[in-house]
């Protein structure tokens, strides 16, 4: 789309905003009787028409204030009416602030309680600010960011990047009080051409509700999280960001969700496709990932219990080249050897985990203490399952099955969590989790991107396949092992004055025993043993009017230990890798309008392992990011930002407001753009870098 593209785009986008501006109405109790306003600035005449004047257009006329508003004032008696705004003499328009729609042509309904007060009106959340149509929302926001970089890696020289651009449009239509939606349109700029743009429908749902059914069917849109203690679906957390920050179910993903409620019965499923993986790689390159998921929960009260029952199933359908001579998987060379007429150069590999549990919730102490307990049996099957050129179709090749199993494993895993709100202001949460998985056998095999968290520090033998038209790879590693872990978290959140605090305490205990020695980056390991400590903390005043100030740190510590056979060496000793984090951040107004933001970052790393050629060192380094920027907000819609530093907050792909995780995007950028750096390379290089930009944004 190019410039005459743009010039279409730009003139829907002001009719947009001018019919998604020009209508504000509400209902409220006055002096003399219930006030009607309606806000049209650009309108010649507003008059009320209703039930109560018998829908004379005349009888009672609207006079604009000087803000644009018009008003008036009508003396109704307790009871329940009918109306509409008449504008301009023709346009009969139902209020765009009152959800409550009644009779056969939409006319906007309203009770008068017997003190006078309107039960419905401006009060009610509104499914309308447009004179199109009464129950149509619209709302988005319009976001630009220049920033302008040097010292960054490979240029010293001060350049303007380009620019970012993006328009969000979200309709959001009550068709009637059982059938609802939403859809938000993107526009934002291309990465070609500089004066392309791009359109896609960024997200979207669609809601049906009828007797005790309720079935939505969404795109990208974080609607879902199920209750059940080990949060198998939902409750995804921003990777670098310290306080745990839970995000439902959805983005990157579409599916349909299904719930309902009959005696008592609460049932909710999901079937959905995740394509937004969180693998590390240049945005811009299409991966062939996805993962199907289908989840289950069933829960009923029972006395003073909640009892539930929840499986989930994730499988992955990943797509995986074997174009390139150099990629092999002992499975398949098998497979292919025994199946000469198999012509496939692409295979699917399919891993699946799947949860079956039954869980308690109960409130032991009313308003004091609640507890809640999951057991649930865990399952793993991988498997290649479809090749690419397995039979033929008239002259060409299609997919077909092949089910060439890889390896699986089972076990128990079960969580029990005590929630407290002891004080006022004050709650506590305790959560204790334990795994126990069986490993494989000996002539099985795990597939997997990267590494899981029982490979993390996996240096013996394993085959990396990599696709030649895309920048995906798997790892194929010999038989998982025996896997008991213990894990305990401990948060006290409080708000007293101007204070409000967050305290997070994790212990997680690992033991994984191997069929064979595995060699691993500081020893041979039969039996490994792992334990992590994390510390993290927030505390966040208001110690001045229009002055917030915030604090947040985080300490991790590792330690290992482990039994070795290996010609009588012994396990080597070493200092285990420690890390500490703090962010300060500020938000101090300075003029009326104006504030300043400011957000620095220190880091300290403490014996992380760097390996050479023949040997591993182990290095100490700290650094400090500081974002600095001044702000100008004349309206609570409006901001031009100006900033200094690598912003802390996202802006791709999230809410207007952001997510605080934009410095990992960067760090992720460039250790995706530098292979072989190291994490110390990437937090060096955003040292380094000089940025300065500049970032409006409109809501509306």
């Amino acid at each position: 789309m190019k410039h005459r593209g743009i010039a279409s785009v730009a003139a829907v986008t002001a009719l947009i905003l001018l019919l998604a501006g020009s209508a504000f109405s509400g209902v409220s109790k006055v002096d003399g009787g219930v006030e009607f306003t309606y806000d049209d600035p650009s309108a010649g005449s507003v008059s009320l028409a209703g039930d109560f004047n018998n829908w004379n257009m005349n009888s009672n006329p609207l006079a604009q204030d000087g803000d644009g508003v018009w008003r008036v004032v009508v003396d109704l008696d307790p009871g329940d009416y009918e109306y509409k705004f008449v504008v301009n003499g023709s346009e009969w328009i139902a209020d765009p602030e009152n959800p409550r729609i009644v009779g056969d042509y939409g006319n906007s309904g309203l009770t008068i309680g017997d003190g006078g007060e309107p039960e419905a009106g401006g009060a009610a959340e509104a499914i309308s600010n447009t004179i199109v149509n009464s129950r149509v929302m619209l709302t988005g926001w319009y976001r630009a960011t220049y920033d302008t970089e040097s010292e960054v890696p490979s240029d010293p020289r001060w350049r303007l990047s380009r620019p970012s651009h993006e328009f969000f449009i979200g309709v959001n239509p009550t068709v009637t009080s059982v059938a609802s939606g939403s859809a938000v349109v993107r526009l934002s700029t291309g990465f070609g051409d500089y004066k392309e743009i791009s359109a896609d429908l960024y997200s979207g749902h669609g809601t049906l509700e009828g007797g005790p059914f309720s079935v939505t069917g969404y795109y990208n849109e974080e609607l879902l999280q199920f209750d059940n203690p080990l949060e198998t679906v939902g409750h995804m957390d921003l990777d670098y960001t310290i306080t745990e920050e839970h995000i439902p179910f959805g983005r990157g993903a579409q599916g349909i969700i299904v719930s309902t409620g009959y005696m008592d019965f609460d049932l909710v499923a999901t079937y959905s496709n995740i394509y937004d993986y969180q693998i590390m790689n240049d945005p811009s390159v299409y991966d062939n990932t996805e993962t199907d998921l289908v989840a289950v929960r069933l829960k009923r009260p029972v006395g003073p219990v909640t009892l539930g029952a929840t499986y989930t199933s994730l499988r992955d359908g990943w797509w995986i080249s074997f174009e390139n001579e150099t990629n092999t998987s002992p499975d398949l060379d098998e497979y292919l050897e025994n199946n000469p007429e198999s012509e496939s150069t692409w295979f699917e590999l399919s891993n699946t985990e799947s949860w079956v549990g039954i869980d308690a919730d109960m409130e032991v102490v009313e308003g004091l203490l609640n507890a809640q307990v999951e057991v649930a049996r865990y399952g793993f099957k991988s498997l290649w399952d479809v090749g690419n050129k397995e039979k033929v179709e008239g002259e060409s090749y299609s997919n077909g099955a092949i089910d060439v199993p890889v390896g699986e494993t089972d076990g128990l895993v079960a969580r029990g969590i005590l929630k407290s709100s002891p004080l006022p202001g004050l709650d506590l949460r305790l959560e204790i989790t334990r795994t126990d998985i069986d490993g494989m056998a000996a002539d099985e095999l795990f597939v997997s991107y990267g590494h899981p968290h029982w490979l993390a520090l996996w240096q013996g033998e394993f085959i990396e396949v990599k696709g030649t038209n895309s920048p995906l790879s798997v790892n194929i590693f010999g038989p998982a092992p025996d896997r008991y872990e213990r894990a305990l978290e401990f948060d006290a959140g409080v708000g007293f004055g101007i204070f409000d605090a967050l305290l997070e305490y994790d212990y997680d205990s690992y033991e994984w025993t191997y069929l064979d020695v595995i060699p691993g980056t500081f020893g041979p390991f039969y039996v490994y043993k792992s334990t992590e400590q994390r510390i993290a903390g927030k505390v966040e005043a208001d110690v001045a009017e229009r002055v917030r100030v915030g604090l947040e740190a985080q300490m991790l510590s590792l330690s290992t230990d482990g039994d070795a056979i290996d010609d009588g060496e012994v396990y080597p000793e070493y200092e285990e890798p420690s890390s500490a984090e703090m962010i300060l951040t500020a938000d101090i107004g300075l003029w009326p309008d104006w504030s300043l933001l400011t957000n620095v970052r220190f880091m300290s790393y403490d014996n992380v392992p760097t390996f050479g050629e023949s040997s591993v060192d182990f290095v100490d380094d700290s650094f400090v990011a500081p974002y600095l920027a001044l702000a100008y907000s004349p309206r609570e819609n409006v901001e031009l930002r100006v900033g200094y530093g690598v912003n802390p907050t996202n802006y791709l792909d999230t809410p207007v407001e952001g997510r605080e995780n934009g410095r990992e995007r960067w760090l992720s950028q460039y250790l995706w753009e530098h292979s072989g750096h190291t994490v110390l390379d990437a937090e060096q290089a955003m040292v380094d870098a000089r940025t300065i930009g500049v970032m409006a944004v409109i809501t509306f």
